[in-house]
């Protein structure tokens, strides 16, 4: 006998009272253990609409929905709830298998979809273009959608016409008549549900279809049962949709880039996708998973605990970390060095000021510091030749080959100035790291893993190309392009990185947000054009999110006292009513923005917790208090954004409106992934708030 368990059958579980959880957790286990039971009491239900759906008692007052097999030993647990509801939820539903995608799928009786047209569809109407006649029913069914509902959705007539009955399809045919209706073309989504399908003839193989694995999955001990039980549901460590799945267990000829916007599980399938290479590796083998930041790398640690991931052999680092350490390691430079940025010591445009103190030069030490560091710094230029070779893309000023070499003769001066300081660019150190690795043709890790991919440039992707040698399975990149918050630049193949055709994959479920802060997210960035890290274009469009929630609101007060009133108020609403305090933030542009919030819950005796250089500082579950760039690649059920007005997004500074265009629309540009971001990171809830005036950014 198999027992395979429905998804959404966890989050009826997760609402059920704490002594009904653990009667569930033993009625399952003692289904698991023998099915025939007496105790089980499966009863046929006349009300049903589906004759193979089951009542099955828990106790005297609560029943679970279970479907029986017409054949074999296969059985599905569905729903859990008090006996009135989960009647209600089993009455109009329908289960059957779907050969077409190797799935099982639920959804409303064709009548009841039949009934919501009705309800909402006007007498006398014009005839109009339905959404999807220009399919045929084959190509319909090719993609998930089941025979009966065939007539249903041939009379949908727009995209807000199909999400009104998103709650009565399959969750896949919504996914896929959505991107279909987004301008997705069929022949690619059909691709994508045969690959995730098994060559397998047998029934009961089939289930275990990748396609049927992102909602039905067989458990075989109690842990997410415990999970539940000590209120910490977290399905991602047990369900993945197809697309992420394909990931996870696939083996590619070399790197993989995996592309996405926020909260669509790129970092869950990296974290997966580390699982596996670590449960598949051979003795001895090294694997790096690294992003930018120290923040994200505690964090990443932390999901990979909770992933139970085997330590042997593994590195997380941030990428400054680890390519410190490896420096030291190979005694790449005597150890009382210096970085700029990073250790209390002079800019590097004070040793440009003291070189041109001594030198005439057309030059200021503006452009030489960004000569510098976009120019030689990034090509790794060595020497005068390498340098009238460079290419200068996006530095806008073009000078002369005469020009390159005075230019040249002052870097020089510059580079030893520097050096009798022993100080360091932390671009230089990487140079010399991947110089160094390729010399000695040493390589520190067997795979490699990157998160937060936007926030690196091709300075760090050379230290990564040359941690690890050229062979299957290599790298896998994750990042999303609509996040890039830091001016820096990509081009995988002058890093040496090829990732193009089927090795270039993009994840379009957003599992964290509703789609009403979704929206919001993307109508922020939605004029701008974001490069996919291979020189074309990135998509906006084509994200759907598989839940609904409260719109997002945008509140402006007339002062900062009647600002923190409402939020600290509305935290105190949501700690009365069963949030917990690690569960809400408040996040603003600057960290002077959040003084006030600070205070204010001081004064209420509401615990917080603040973000400092990557570690909590204060009570470690406590409510939230970060900058936008603290808030990047975290979560929170409840996001109150505040000091959001026209001054703070986009961040005015004095000289901003004295910049070049080129360089003032990169700015904004930024400033609008910055907002995109943090908006991104609530889950349930987004309360944006502000003096002054609203932010054009925000579009409420």
């Amino acid at each position: 006998m198999k027992l395979l368990f429905y998804d959404k059958f966890f989050e009826s579980l997760i609402n059920l009272p704490k002594g009904i959880q653990k009667k569930v957790v033993d009625f399952q286990r003692k289904f698991r253990e023998n099915s025939k039971s007496s105790g089980i009491h499966l009863e046929p239900i006349q009300s049903f609409k589906d004759s193979s759906l089951r009542s099955a008692r828990v106790d005297q007052t609560y029943r679970a929905i279970i479907k029986v097999p017409e054949s074999g030993e296969t059985y599905f647990l569905l729903w859990v709830d008090h006996h009135d509801k989960a009647y209600e939820w089993a009455t109009n539903k329908v289960f059957q298998w779907n050969e077409n995608t190797q799935s099982m799928q639920v959804f409303a009786a064709p009548e009841v979809l039949e009934k919501e047209f009705e309800s909402t569809q006007e007498d006398g109407l014009k005839e109009v273009q339905k959404l999807f006649s220009e399919y045929s029913n084959d190509e319909l069914l090719r993609i998930g959608v089941p025979d009966v509902l065939l007539p249903s959705i041939r009379i949908i007539d727009n995209l807000d016409g199909l999400e009104k009955i998103e709650k009565f399809l399959p969750q896949d045919t919504f996914e896929n008549l959505f991107y279909l209706a987004d301008g997705a073309s069929i022949e690619q989504l059909v691709f994508e549900i045969e690959e995730g399908k098994t060559e397998a003839v047998s029934a009961d193989e089939q289930l275990a279809s990748i396609n049927n694995q992102r909602s039905f999955i067989e458990l075989t001990d109690d842990d997410l049962f415990n999970e539940i039980l000590e209120g910490n549901l977290r399905k991602w460590k047990y369900y993945l949709h197809p697309s992420q799945r394909k990931l996870v267990d696939g083996s590619f000829a070399g790197a993989v880039k995996v592309s996405g916007g926020a909260g669509t599980g790129k970092t869950v399938a990296a974290l997966h996708r580390m699982k596996f290479l670590s449960e598949n590796k051979s003795s001895g083998e090294k694997i790096l998973f690294t992003t930018y930041t120290k923040a994200l790398t505690e964090n990443l640690r932390k999901l990979a605990a909770d992933l139970e991931i085997d330590s042997k052999g593994l590195t997380i680092s941030n990428i400054d970390a680890l390519a410190f350490d490896l420096v030291k390691n190979f005694a790449l430079i005597k150890h009382d060095y210096k970085v700029f940025g990073l250790h209390s010591i002079k800019d590097s445009k004070e040793i440009w000021e003291e070189v041109l103190s001594t030198e005439l030069s057309p030059f200021d030490q503006d452009f030489l510091f960004q000569e510098y560091e976009q120019v030689i710094l990034y090509h790794d230029v060595k020497n005068i030749e390498e340098y009238l070779k460079a290419p200068r893309i996006g530095r806008g000023r073009a000078i002369s080959r005469t020009q390159r070499k005075d230019v040249w003769n002052l870097v020089q001066k510059y580079n030893n100035t520097k050096a009798t300081y022993r100080f360091y660019h932390k671009e230089e150190l990487y140079n010399l790291l991947v110089n160094f690795l390729e010399a000695h043709e040493t390589k520190a890790f067997d795979y490699v893993l990157v998160d937060e991919l936007q926030d690196f440039s091709n300075v760090e992707l050379r230290v990564i190309r040359s941690l690890v040698p050229e062979k299957a399975n290599d790298l896998f990149l994750v990042g999303d392009p609509l996040q890039k918050i830091y001016d820096k630049r990509i081009n995988f193949s002058q890093a040496g990185i090829n990732v193009r055709g089927k090795r270039s994959k993009r994840l379009r479920i957003n599992y964290r947000t509703t789609e009403e802060i979704k929206k919001l997210a993307f109508s922020i960035i939605s004029n701008e054009h974001y490069d996919d890290f291979e020189g074309e274009k990135e998509e906006t469009g084509g994200y759907v999110s598989l839940f609904h929630g409260k719109k997002p609101q945008y509140t402006i007060f007339h002062s900062k006292n009647q600002e923190t009133d409402y939020v600290i108020g509305e935290i105190a609403s949501l700690l009365e009513g069963g949030y917990k305090p690690e569960e809400i933030a408040i996040s603003s542009r600057i960290k002077n923005g959040l003084k006030d919030f600070k205070s204010a819950l001081h004064l209420k005796g509401i615990p917080y917790t603040e973000y400092e250089q990557g570690s909590k500082v204060g009570h470690q579950n406590g409510v939230n208090l970060l900058t936008f760039h603290n808030i990047k690649g975290l979560e929170f059920k409840q996001v109150f954004l505040v000091d959001v007005n026209d001054r703070t997004s986009p961040r005015h500074f004095e000289t901003l409106g004295s910049l070049p265009d080129t360089q003032k629309q990169a700015y904004i540009k930024s400033e609008k992934s910055l907002l995109y971001v943090a908006v991104s990171r609530a889950i349930q809830r987004l309360e944006v708030t502000g003096i002054g005036t609203k932010s054009n950014f925000v579009n409420i």
